[in-house]
């Protein structure tokens, strides 16, 4: 990879970022006060606060694992000759 496609993919990881905090947002929101409306409890426990808490952090943990996947890349932020030239550097 060079320092262009680099940077593009750290574009591309922290617009990806972006979104997915957005999408948590949105869920929590939804799952939380959108759900408050209705009258269901478990354990003595509104709904609203098992899905606006247990349900955005299922959320939360399975769009980083999509995102882990599909988007993220493991790469070394050196640039290649200059990792060259500190091997060189550590013979001498």
């Amino acid at each position: 990879m060079n320092r262009k496609q680099k940077y593009g993919q750290i574009r591309k990881e922290a617009i990806a970022c972006f979104w997915a905090l957005v999408a948590v947002i949105v869920f929590w929101t939804i799952a939380g006060i959108g759900v408050s409306r209705l009258n269901i409890t478990i354990f003595h426990t509104p709904l609203w606060a098992i899905t606006g808490c247990i349900g955005t952090w299922i959320f939360s943990v399975a769009l980083v694992i999509w995102l882990v996947k599909h988007v993220f890349q493991d790469f070394s932020l050196e640039d290649e000759g200059e990792s060259l030239r500190m091997e060189g550097a550590d013979e001498q």
